[in-house]
């Protein structure tokens, strides 16, 4: 009596708290965890950015949903941009990358562009510096570049490929006539620094709050890539002062997916507006310096497609190919899964006698099998959320593993509601996972 007093009661709470959130209302926005894709390793300048963002999102109570963050780096940003590129248009899936997405589709190393997404607003602008390391040989930009024209290709310059940084790198080589720097695809701040320091790469270019923090690990800026000096870093010379007129800069765009619905798309730039005006951003990005901007609407379609044509002027010699993940992965699947069949359904051993007297059963075991498969495919399709969809499932495999003896099922049904609404609970409230 006790037991099922407590199982309904926990019941109860999680459905309360279930139904408190608006989760199963489909046509309240957001009603579930919004994801934030970074395409990038935790500790660079883009992943800290968008966790303060995401501090003051949650502290604040911004939205009655958290925000989720999901670093999906690699491929030099095509791999976390293309995951959005291809989710649904929902509202629940959102890009943070800054001008990487312009400058990879403008020099024609990536297929994607600012036109495969909804752009919602740009923040957060920051400098860039180049850096050496303490005891490089080359010791000011001046030694750096005419380094790079006698001995071209001989500098290795890390960057992640198709980034503002990247980009910068380029515009140094015009500035001297047959300079040229090897380039070598790294991850965020933290493996730049960790090459640098290790000897492994020569010359990188990080954000100005990046330096700051990486600064006593024996980094040795040789410049500032900003119209004019820094008054966080006062003595560092910028890029035009020693005959080098390069400027870099950068934003932290958020991209939803195309065809994402006009009211989210304004629903979420305004949050992003009071977010910049939060106490904890601007204390933040005041240490970090990172001036907390935000520009949406028609200044910033101006600004993309300013920032478009300024990035098409510049083409480097070499192109990326990527493979065609989609196609490979669909390979495999029908190869290994053809295996599979062909070992496990169209050739199986004869059920020793001992197995069918203990009680196996093969249709229990496949009718199982393929209820969970359409369990899954409800959810992965959208046509169920994770709650009800778990409910019927339980309720349905529960039945049929009890032989359809209703009279049985009543603990089916306990289970089924406890698991669900449980379940929902903690991911979605204590761990912050995104569920369908």
């Amino acid at each position: 009596m006790v037991r099922n007093a407590v199982i309904w009661i926990l019941i109860a709470l999680s459905a309360y708290q279930y139904f408190k959130t608006g989760s199963y209302l489909g046509n309240e926005y957001p009603r579930k965890p919004i994801r934030v894709v970074v395409p990038f390793q935790p500790g660079g300048g883009s992943d800290t950015f968008v966790r303060i963002v995401q501090k003051a999102i949650n502290d604040n109570e911004l939205m009655p949903q958290p925000l989720v963050i999901v670093n999906k780096p690699g491929g030099g940003t095509s791999i976390g941009s293309g995951f959005v590129k291809n989710a649904r248009a929902d509202g629940y899936t959102i890009l943070c990358l800054h001008e990487a997405l312009m400058v990879a589709k403008s020099t024609g190393q990536s297929p994607n562009g600012p036109d495969d997404y909804e752009p919602v607003a740009a923040t957060g602008e920051y400098g860039i510096v180049v850096l050496v390391s303490e005891d490089s040989p080359y010791q000011s930009l001046g030694e750096l570049m005419q380094a790079a024209k006698e001995r071209p290709g001989s500098i290795i310059f890390g960057a992640n490929l198709n980034t503002p940084a990247h980009f910068a790198a380029i515009m140094l080589e015009k500035t001297v006539p047959g300079a040229a720097f090897r380039f070598v695809a790294t991850g965020g701040g933290a493996h730049r620094l960790a090459g640098v320091m290790g000897g492994h790469l020569d010359v990188i270019i990080l954000s100005v709050g990046e330096y700051l923090r990486f600064e006593q690990h024996g980094l040795k800026a040789v410049a500032y890539l900003g119209k004019e000096r820094l008054e966080a870093i006062p003595d560092i010379p910028t890029g035009e002062e020693l005959g080098f007129p390069v400027y870099g800069g950068n934003l932290h765009y958020w991209w939803f997916p195309k065809g994402t619905d006009t009211a989210m798309v304004n629903y979420f730039a305004d949050i992003l507006g009071k977010v910049m005006q939060t106490d904890f951003l601007v204390e933040r990005t005041r240490e970090l310096q990172i001036q907390p901007r935000i520009i949406r609407g028609e200044e910033l379609a101006n600004r993309i497609r300013d920032r478009m044509k300024a990035y098409g002027l510049i083409k480097p010699e070499y192109q990326v190919e990527l493979p065609d993940f989609e196609w490979w992965t669909l390979f495999f699947v029908l190869v290994f899964g053809s295996a599979i069949l062909v070992k496990y359904g169209f050739y199986r051993k004869p059920v020793r006698k001992k197995f069918v007297e203990k009680g196996l059963r093969h249709d229990f075991a496949f009718g199982t099998m393929a209820m969970t498969v359409a369990y899954v495919l409800l959810m992965g399709l959208n046509l169920l959320s994770f709650v009800w969809a778990t409910i019927i499932y339980l309720l349905i495999v529960g039945v049929f593993l009890r032989r359809f003896k209703i009279h049985k099922c009543r603990s089916v049904l306990e289970v089924a509601l406890l698991m669900s609404f449980g379940l929902h609970f903690i991911f979605t409230q204590l761990f912050s996972i995104d569920l369908p």
